[in-house]
């Protein structure tokens, strides 16, 4: 039996779970999400005393991914909502932002919603400065109220829709935008409507990155609006090019575009310069010099997402195939190369996309050597380069450059 009455509109597929929260609000004329989620928690209370207590008293708390030790309580209470709303099963889940197992380059943690996996880092609430912002597009509110989920992710700086800039700041009042602050969809706190405000034309390489940030786009060979690549290892993309090109996530759509448009040509430029400036960095010989001093996180950074999916990102694929000629035009001679440079277990564990603890089979079980003598009974620091480059590349060479998983078995 229905508890509370459900918005006359049911949650739209791109709507986000405090926006639909918002509108319950609106339809049982509360004054504010507190007053509605006490009486929720009154309610819930008598129907399941554990879960209760995990539904947010704070609307910028709802989101499952907020929950810290009982997300599945907060699953759980969800649940029990559906039902005081009369709403079909699962309808809450669909909206709502759920933990992921996945991480993104360098280990990043990273949320889930429809199949997609999203970094952590990319969810928009507060910046830097502690100015909290969620942009709304005017022409988007004017034909539904409701904050459409994209907006709360930083690469999304436009609407693909209207091909107009997001709204940061009330144009009356100049404060940030923020619903979930505000518990209002359609207005400023100065009574300034969102719908009224006058939209700017948005850049067109912005445009297409928000177009095809989740759909893909059949005409584009660019890698990262390809269809063939998922929304997943696009976001994964996006990450690993803010961390090598820029700082702040919201400057990404304006070069990020043209950067993969050039795959991977642009990649390998970068690349090559370090390679022919490497020699005048040396401290020591090759041999004895760990491939991060030169490269910095390359490798670590090129394992985008985390488990890997069935086939490998296509930036892993790109580094892979340098590093591979890079070996071949530097074979091994009595002087030591670019190709002898010593790398981390973690790297290692990365290039041959296997666990540590195969790696360090692999080195007891003498294929892999290592370039620096180990104390007995001691096991290697997985962060130190000790393995050569050249021996990892071909090792990995002889599987077949394509062949992801298992080197050796386990017994």
């Amino acid at each position: 039996m229905a508890f509370l009455f459900s918005p006359k509109s049911r949650a739209f597929s791109d709507e986000s779970l405090e926006s639909y929260l918002l509108r319950v609000v609106a339809e049982n004329f509360f004054d504010s999400y507190q007053q509605l989620s006490l009486a929720i928690r009154e309610e819930l209370h008598e129907l399941d005393f554990e879960a209760h207590g995990a539904f947010p008293i704070e609307l910028k708390r709802l989101n499952v991914y907020h929950a810290k030790h009982n997300s599945h309580f907060r699953m759980r209470a969800l649940s029990l909502l559906e039902s005081l709303l009369d709403l079909p099963r699962h309808e809450l889940h669909k909206l709502a932002l759920l933990r992921s197992n996945r991480t993104f380059v360098g280990g990043m943690s990273a949320v889930h919603r429809n199949g997609i996996d999203i970094p952590l880092s990319f969810i928009r609430y507060a910046d830097d400065d502690g100015i909290e912002t969620l942009p709304v597009c005017p022409q988007c509110l004017k034909e539904e109220a409701y904050i459409r989920q994209a907006w709360h992710i930083r690469p999304v700086e436009v609407c693909a829709k209207h091909e107009c800039e997001l709204l940061h700041h009330c144009p009356e009042c100049q404060q940030p935008i923020n619903y979930i602050e505000n518990e209002s969809i359609t207005h400023c706190a100065c009574g300034f409507e969102f719908a009224s405000a006058s939209s700017v034309k948005a850049d067109s390489q912005a445009v297409l990155l928000s177009r095809s940030l989740f759909e893909g786009d059949a005409l584009s060979n660019n890698p990262l609006l390809f269809m063939g690549t998922s929304a997943t290892q696009r976001f994964a993309a996006l990450l690993w090019y803010q961390k090598r090109r820029v700082k702040n996530a919201e400057c990404m759509p304006h070069g990020s575009v043209g950067y993969f448009e050039d795959w991977p040509s642009s990649f390998y430029q970068e690349l090559d310069v370090v390679t022919s400036g490497a020699e005048a960095r040396l401290i020591d010989l090759f041999n004895r010099t760990s491939f991060r001093s030169i490269y910095g996180e390359l490798i670590l950074q090129s394992q985008c997402v985390q488990p890997e999916d069935k086939e490998p990102h296509f930036i892993y694929l790109a580094l892979m195939d340098y590093l591979s000629k890079l070996v071949e035009s530097h074979p091994k001679s009595k002087k030591p190369n670019v190709a002898d440079m010593l790398v981390s277990v973690a790297e290692a564990a990365a290039l041959l996309s296997t666990t540590h603890e195969q790696v360090y089979r692999l080195y007891q079980d003498g294929v892999l050597t290592a370039g620096m003598r180990q104390k007995i009974q001691t096991r290697i620091d997985p962060h130190i380069g000790v393995f050569y480059l050249r021996q990892v590349i071909e090792y990995k060479a002889s599987f077949g450059n394509d062949k992801q998983g298992m080197y050796l078995s386990a017994w």
